[in-house]
């Protein structure tokens, strides 16, 4: 069992995005998938409970004292458990920061967004202290804009920061839009090629039950 947490304190940096596109690939391949939408918009949970495409567990909890145990409820009967946070610093977001395996900061293209994935890094390390082990965690580039001057200065300012990027950017692409409303994620072309190398990215940090599995043809 995994648990992978999305969590950044500004909204709108691509979150639900990362949820949809991790639980519902992973879900694919057939392994069981639950997630926790601790976000108060609830976008992810309706997200699927609307569209049904996938065989995925949904639980919604705004509670910070249940997201540990409803976590471990849900790791013991699933493969990954994904937990989607609010835009802000919520004590629920701590602490599905501190029972994660491993963290996901999205982090689009504007100094907003840099100065809260430094927060919600300081946030994560908060989290270790508290817990008293470390707590693996990387920013993800959403919504990004390859080959551009505002692409490489965010990278620099993230770097500046001491902040840790994912290798797989998730570009500016139709397809993650259109999620919204066919509810499926993207099978083919350069946004399903990049889901499933950043899915392997996630797989050699040891965050996916299946760490030798190789998802990107």
């Amino acid at each position: 069992m995994s648990i992978i947490t999305i969590a950044t304190s500004k909204g709108g940096a691509g979150k639900t995005t990362l949820a949809q596109v991790i639980g519902g690939r992973v879900a694919e391949k057939g392994y069981r998938v639950a997630v926790i939408d601790a976000d108060y918009n609830h976008s992810l949970s309706s997200w699927l409970r609307n569209f049904g495409t996938y065989p995925i567990t949904v639980e919604f909890e705004l509670d910070e004292t249940k997201i540990i145990p409803l976590a471990e409820r849900l790791g013991e009967t699933h493969d990954l458990v994904v937990i989607d946070t609010a835009g802000a610093a919520t004590q629920a977001t701590v602490f599905a920061i501190g029972c994660a395996d491993l963290v996901l900061i999205p982090c689009q293209l504007s100094s907003a967004d840099i100065v809260e994935a430094s927060k919600t890094s300081q946030l994560v390390q908060s989290a270790e202290a508290m817990t008293r082990q470390e707590i693996v965690a990387r920013v993800v580039l959403t919504d990004y804009q390859p080959k551009t001057i505002i692409s490489g200065h965010v990278e620099e300012e993230l770097e500046a920061c001491g902040l840790k990027v994912l290798r797989t950017r998730l570009h500016r692409l139709v397809a993650f839009k259109e999620m919204t409303f066919s509810g499926k994620v993207p099978k083919s072309g350069l946004a399903s090629e990049l889901v499933d190398c950043m899915l392997d990215d996630i797989a050699r940090l040891g965050a996916l039950p299946f760490a030798t599995m190789k998802f990107a043809s």
